[in-house]
C-alpha cells in the first residue's frame, strides 16, 4: 500500500466529522434541557415562571432534532442538488471536448479547470487518477462513490455499462447528459406539483392549532370556572391536565405531519425533519400564546 493511502486512512480514522459534533450538540443540548425541567419540575421556586417540565421536554426534542435537521440533513440537501444542477453540464463539457479531438484524460482536466460546485474536488481527483494511469473505469467507481447521490449514481452506472459495452464514449457521455436532464425536468416537475399539498400539511396542522384553540375558549375554559356539583352530581373539569393533553397532541400531530409533508415533498423521511422541527415550534409557541396567554418572564 502507498504511503499516501495509509495517511489517508489513518486520517480518516482519526477525523471527527462535523455531522457527527452537531448530533452530540443537539444531544447535549436536549440533556441539559431536560435536566432543567426535572429541577424546575422539583424546585419550590420557578426559573422561567410559564415553562413546565412538559415545556423543557418539548423544547429539547426540538432542539435536539432542529439543529442536526438545519446543519446536516438541509446541508446535504443542498449539495446533492447542487451536484445534480451542475451534472448535465459536466456530461456535455467532457462530450464536447472530446468531439474537438481531445482524449479523455485532457476532456476531463479541461473540464476539472471550470466550477461544478459540489463536483469539481472530485473530478479533479478523477482527472488526476486516469492521468496517473489509473483505469477509467477505476476512476469513475470511485467518483461514484464520492459523489453519492442517486442521480449521479445513475449517471455513473450507465457511463460505465456502456464503456464495458465498447462504446463511442462521446456518445455515451451525451446520451447519459440528456438521460440526467430529462430526470431533473422530471424531478422539478413533480416537486412544483406537490408544492399545494405541502402547503395543505401545514393548513390542516394549523386548523388543528385553531380547533384546540376554540375549544379551550368556548367549553374547557368556560365549564372549568363553573361549580357544577351537588349530592347526585358532580363535574369538574381539570384545566391543567387538559392542557397538558393538549400540548402533548400538538408535538405528536406536528412531529408525523412534517414527516408526511417531507415524504410528499422529496420522497425521504428525512426531509420531513425540517417541517417537523417547525410545526412542533408553530404548535408549541401558538398553544403558549394563544391557549395559556403567557409571555416568558424570568424569575431571578
Amino acid at each position: 500500500m502507498a504511503i499516501k493511502d495509509e495517511v489517508e486512512i489513518k486520517t480518516k480514522e482519526f477525523q471527527i466529522s462535523a455531522d457527527m459534533i452537531y448530533w452530540v450538540i443537539a444531544i447535549f443540548a436536549g440533556l441539559v434541557l431536560v435536566v432543567l425541567g426535572i429541577l424546575d419540575y422539583i424546585s419550590s421556586t420557578d426559573l422561567i415562571t410559564i415553562l413546565d417540565i412538559n415545556d423543557f421536554i418539548i423544547l429539547a426534542i426540538i432542539i435536539s432534532l432542529g439543529i442536526p435537521t438545519f446543519l446536516v440533513v438541509y446541508r446535504e440537501e443542498r449539495r446533492q442538488a447542487r451536484i445534480d444542477a451542475n451534472l448535465p453540464y459536466l456530461l456535455r463539457e467532457i462530450s464536447n471536448a472530446q468531439r474537438t479531438g481531445m482524449s479523455l484524460p485532457r476532456a476531463i482536466k479541461e473540464a476539472a479547470k471550470r466550477h461544478y460546485g459540489p463536483l469539481t474536488p472530485e473530478l479533479r481527483k478523477m482527472s488526476s487518477k486516469i492521468s496517473w494511469g489509473i483505469p477509467f473505469s477505476k476512476a469513475m467507481t470511485d467518483f461514484q462513490n464520492a459523489i453519492n447521490t442517486p442521480m449521479a449514481q445513475r449517471a455513473t452506472i450507465l457511463i460505465l455499462e456502456a464503456e464495458r459495452s465498447g462504446g463511442n464514449l462521446e456518445d455515451i457521455f451525451e446520451s447519459t447528459e440528456k438521460h440526467v436532464q430529462q430526470l431533473l425536468d422530471l424531478k422539478k416537475e413533480r416537486e412544483g406539483a406537490m408544492k399545494p399539498y405541502l402547503m395543505i400539511c401545514y393548513a390542516a396542522y394549523i386548523i388543528f392549532v385553531l380547533v384546540v384553540f376554540i375549544l379551550f375558549q368556548t367549553f374547557f375554559y368556560p365549564f372549568g370556572t363553573l361549580d357544577v356539583s351537588s349530592e347526585m352530581f358532580s363535574f369538574n373539569i381539570d384545566l391543567h391536565t387538559l392542557s397538558v393533553l393538549f400540548l402533548h397532541m400538538l408535538a405528536v400531530q406536528g412531529f408525523f405531519t412534517g414527516l408526511v409533508a417531507g415524504k410528499m415533498a422529496k420522497t425521504k423521511v428525512k426531509a420531513g425533519l425540517m417541517h417537523s422541527v417547525i410545526l412542533m415550534f408553530i404548535g408549541w409557541f401558538a398553544f403558549k400564546v394563544l391557549i395559556q396567554n403567557q409571555l416568558i418572564t424570568l424569575n431571578l
